[in-house]
């Protein structure tokens, strides 16, 4: 049975690393040995440190992964849907590699990309690396509470984990959309508390959803659920908040067991109706009334693959 990295699943951290990797050219044998190895560094680590609570993925690009691992690839596992929308600014990075350290130590954080970079240094260039902390009880900066309609128990894992009746080699592994988007909190925190609630369609304090008339049908809850309460959630997200200088927003860590789950999202909250409407001059409805106080300048797809998979890709004997 594919056994799934721990990362994916684990309960919300305080702190967390996100590392954005280029592979140097004619590195893929020896990454595909030293990807395998990362799961153990972060499970010995958390090991020492069990109280800091240390998990981790490890995750390829899509426009990497034939090069990594040219014997399969996840179905539908595409580019981030890189959209020409007037309304909200888009920038594509072209990372290879994506490493995500979380746990409730930044200290720990650091000692764990510490050894991943020396693991990998000979063999990657470090784009950006990026990081979040835990705001309050699980909001954002916007004050709300951050995905209040997450899901938890085991929706978790049917939710994020592909399932091996429909895709075997790939069970237990993810598909896994980053972004990051930063806040124009400075027009957002003149808005009035009722006002946020409606652009939002959640009570500021508790995070329930808002009753008619008050629920605005493009509102940031609602374009969430595909505009309707009853709809379940398509992902798991594992969002942080960030801050430095004059900069600050939310860092956007979804994963999903289904290649279109994000298209189906991003594309509603665009005002597409539909994911394939995606390429049509105009959307069909107004976009998620958030989009006006924030803006994403960093999107990339990625899929997480299982340990096993991981372990058995590194073998001598594994179809290339």
């Amino acid at each position: 049975m594919a056994r799934e990295q721990l990362g994916i699943c684990a309960e919300a951290n305080l702190h967390a690393s996100y590392l954005l990797l280029n592979a140097l050219e004619g590195q893929e044998a020896i990454l595909r040995q030293k990807l395998a190895r990362i799961p153990l560094l972060l499970a010995r680590l958390a090991d020492h440190f069990s109280e800091a609570q240390l998990s981790g993925v490890v995750a390829v690009g899509a426009d990497y992964w034939d090069s990594l691992y040219p014997g399969a690839r996840p179905q539908g596992f595409k580019a981030f849907p890189f959209i020409a929308n007037d309304s909200l600014a888009l920038a594509e990075i072209w990372a290879d590699l994506l490493i995500v350290v979380r746990s409730d130590r930044q200290d720990v954080n650091y000692i764990a990309c510490q050894q991943i970079g020396q693991l990998l240094k000979p063999h990657v260039d470090l784009l950006e690396q990026l990081q979040g902390f835990r705001y309050l009880d699980g909001r954002d900066l916007t004050g709300f509470i951050d995905a209040p309609q997450n899901p938890k128990g085991s929706l978790k894992r049917k939710l994020s984990l592909v399932d091996p009746l429909n895709q075997p080699v790939f069970a237990a592994g993810s598909y896994l959309y980053l972004q990051r988007w930063h806040y124009d909190l400075l027009h957002w925190q003149q808005l009035e508390i009722s006002q946020q609630e409606e652009i939002m369609g959640i009570n500021k304090i508790e995070g329930t959803l808002l009753q008619p008339p008050r629920l605005l049908p493009n509102s940031h809850a609602l374009c969430s659920r595909l505009g309707e309460e009853s709809n379940p959630p398509l992902l798991l997200m594992q969002n942080m908040p960030f801050a430095e200088h004059n900069s600050h927003g939310l860092i956007s860590v979804g994963y999903a067991s289904e290649p279109d789950s994000f298209s189906r999202l991003f594309g509603y909250q665009l005002g597409y109706q539909h994911a394939s409407q995606f390429h049509e001059q105009q959307p069909a409805r107004q976009y998620d009334l958030f989009f006006d106080y924030c803006h994403a300048d960093l999107c990339a797809a990625f899929f997480a693959p299982s340990l096993s998979f991981l372990e058995m890709a590194c073998r001598p004997d594994a179809p290339q």
